[in-house]
């Protein structure tokens, strides 16, 4: 820093003629430069400034956490990739047109209940004896017509088996697997009544 002060300290003012040619010079120059600048270089230019306006300022490294996208028959499908930020993708739902309740629980643990009245059977039920025990038990529920998983991180919503002032209740369980990462738990609230908010309890495994 010394240094740096010291050298400033030498250059000497300018006097007010070498400040006018200075002035003199510039403008020339300016003058100079647009003689040659041509209009493809002017759109170049005006290509690279909207370019720049419009990238982004941070530049994603993987998946995003949550997708949901609509299609042309009005199915709505949810990509889960992490379970992250429930209150987000609820209101992408919201955004869709679908009233959700979206809970992302740990391994081996669930929502205790009774949280909320279902419109099928009872939510806090005893659990299934299997997989044909559950789909004898639900055959016919709407919930289960409304959201189903298509695919390891996806799940289908099909809005036409959803009620007016429905809400879908979703509660998402790590699985701690990568090739079945999460498991879902999908149930309709009868309309105009509340959803409580999910306290973790130890589940079935």
């Amino acid at each position: 820093m010394d240094a740096l002060k010291t050298m400033w300290e030498t250059v000497p003012p300018a006097t007010p003629d070498d400040l006018a040619g200075a002035r003199r010079r510039l403008l020339a120059g300016m003058h100079t430069r647009r003689r040659v600048v041509t209009a493809p270089r002017l759109l170049v230019a005006a290509g690279v400034a909207a370019a720049a306006a419009t990238a982004p300022l941070i530049i994603a490294t993987g998946p995003p956490a949550y997708a949901v996208t609509k299609g042309p028959d009005g199915t709505i499908t949810v990509t889960v990739n992490e379970l992250r930020d429930p209150q987000g993708l609820q209101k992408e739902l919201g955004e869709a047109g679908i009233k959700a309740d979206v809970t992302f629980l740990a391994q081996r643990m669930r929502c205790a209940s009774p949280r909320f009245a279902s419109v099928d059977g009872a939510y806090d039920g005893p659990p299934a004896a299997g997989s044909e025990d559950l789909k004898a038990r639900t055959k016919g529920w709407r919930s289960v017509k409304a959201a189903q998983v298509i695919s390891v991180r996806e799940i289908g919503i099909h809005p036409e088996y959803i009620k007016t002032d429905e809400t879908l209740v979703l509660e998402f369980r790590d699985n701690h697997n990568a090739t079945r990462p999460w498991q879902l738990g999908a149930w309709l609230a009868q309309a105009g009544t509340p959803v409580k908010p999910c306290t973790p309890v130890e589940g079935d495994n």
